[in-house]
């Protein structure tokens, strides 16, 4: 599993990595490796 952590602190977690970054473009950011399989997501300014 795939874990995405929101600045607000909510936490999604997804089963592929291909998932996880599609829904942070939709959210209209972008995934930013952590560490293993944990990102942060980054909102675009």
């Amino acid at each position: 599993m795939y874990q995405l952590n929101f600045p607000n602190g909510n936490v999604q977690t997804y089963n592929s990595q291909g998932e996880l970054m599609t829904a942070a473009r939709l959210l209209g950011g972008e995934a930013k490796l952590i560490s293993g399989k944990t990102y942060a997501f980054v909102p675009k300014k």
